[in-house]
């Protein structure tokens, strides 16, 4: 039977609650009663495999990242704060986020003959994003699947230091005048496409326990896949320190 058009919300609420409560026990979705805290934010705690695409330059003659460290990835740590400003109905939160991460990666330095100099090379990136992110909660909210896709799209930026054990390198020409430095910035684009798990379909009573104690709504494990391009946006002069790679980690709702 149809519910009448004029039948107030909190009438619809107080006939969920003639509900056996044995029934209630396997209900996933979100509380009809709203029970939960305040939800404002997603804080993420990701971890990366990455390897910047210094070698990708078009026009480069060889593979000098390649050749001083190597073809393997390097741990990249980010943390990441959303500001979940806005919530579209039936579709889930919109708003900016911020994100920032370091990875290094160093080796042994080589003499212009190829042997080994005793010292060490080093290449430090520290990468940020601000990014619009996108999650469609309503997918677990309203359909209670306990998988949440998301989206983001905005601009990249990385500090990057190249160096050895006396410090950021230098090249200087014949009079002793400094004219390149082993330290830059880069800007670029951020993508991302991922999919949470939401921890509370697997233990919902231990969730609801930690919103009680600590403010926080939702607990998740993520995956994404994200294109980091800092490219200078195809000016040709940033060293490209960005990546194509994947990420996995936790999100925290409060």
């Amino acid at each position: 039977m149809k519910t009448p058009i004029g039948i107030s919300g909190a009438a619809v609420a107080l006939s969920l609650l003639t509900i056996a409560p044995d029934a209630a026990a396997f209900d996933f979705g979100t509380p009809a009663n709203k029970t939960e805290s305040a939800q404002n934010f997603a804080f993420e705690l990701r971890f990366s495999p990455y390897r910047p695409q210094i070698d990708d330059e078009p026009g480069l003659t060889g593979a000098p990242f390649t050749q001083t460290f190597g073809s393997a990835r390097r741990l990249l740590i980010q943390l990441e704060l959303d500001w979940q400003m806005l919530r579209i109905p039936h579709v889930g939160t919109l708003g900016p986020g911020v994100a920032v991460g370091y990875t290094t990666m160093s080796a042994d330095s080589k003499t212009l003959s190829g042997k080994e100099s005793g010292d060490e090379t080093f290449l430090s990136i520290y990468p940020f994003h601000l990014s619009g992110v996108l999650r469609a909660d309503a997918v677990w909210r309203e359909a209670r699947i306990p998988l949440i896709p998301y989206a983001k799209l905005g601009v990249g930026y990385a500090h990057w230091r190249a160096g050895n054990s006396g410090g950021t390198s230098k090249v200087k020409d014949a009079a002793g005048n400094v004219i390149a430095s082993g330290r830059g910035n880069s800007v670029g684009s951020n993508a991302a496409l991922g999919v949470e798990l939401v921890l509370e379909a697997l233990d919902r009573g231990s969730v609801r326990n930690l919103d009680s104690a600590t403010g926080i709504n939702h607990a998740y494990v993520f995956a994404e896949y994200y294109l980091l391009t800092l490219n200078g946006f195809g000016a040709g002069d940033s060293l490209r320190v960005g990546t194509k790679s994947w990420a996995m980690g936790l999100t925290f709702e409060f």
